[in-house]
């Protein structure tokens, strides 16, 4: 009889999910270096710059944009709407949410080589495969 874990260690979701948690708050940052955008915007600019691959729900984007706002990296502002809207609130990063965007970044780039070398056994398999992926998108 087949044991059950209590996550599918088998549906590639289970595992994506799990990197786009891991990637979320980066992806952000980098949404907002290019320069102010609310909620929605980030999402629909995540969806984009990642080809669907990681994209968060609201759920899990609006935590983030809070701590953000509440560590210093982001300032919000309401943006007026078409009448009978909900105002949205716009975010924007101040001079250290840049600092922290350079620091994810300098992290993530360190970080990857020895991942992708634990994952490949130093084969260079996966470059090929990432060319491959980026290509047909």
């Amino acid at each position: 009889m087949k044991r059950m874990c209590s996550d599918d260690l088998t549906d590639p979701t289970y595992w994506k999910s799990l990197i786009n948690t891991g990637l979320t708050k980066l992806l952000v940052l980098k949404v907002l270096s290019k320069g102010p955008n609310h909620g929605y915007g980030i999402l629909k600019e995540l969806e984009s710059i990642t080809s669907g691959c990681c994209v968060p729900t609201f759920g899990s984007i609006y935590p983030i944009l809070k701590e953000l706002t509440r560590n210093g990296c982001a300032e919000v502002k309401e943006d007026k709407q078409l009448k009978g809207a909900q105002k949205r609130r716009v975010y924007t990063l101040t001079p250290l949410g840049f600092d922290a965007h350079r620091t994810a970044l300098d992290a993530w780039r360190s970080t990857i080589p020895y991942i992708y070398r634990a994952i490949e056994d130093d084969k260079l398999v996966f470059i090929e495969d990432i060319r491959t992926r980026l290509l047909v998108k």
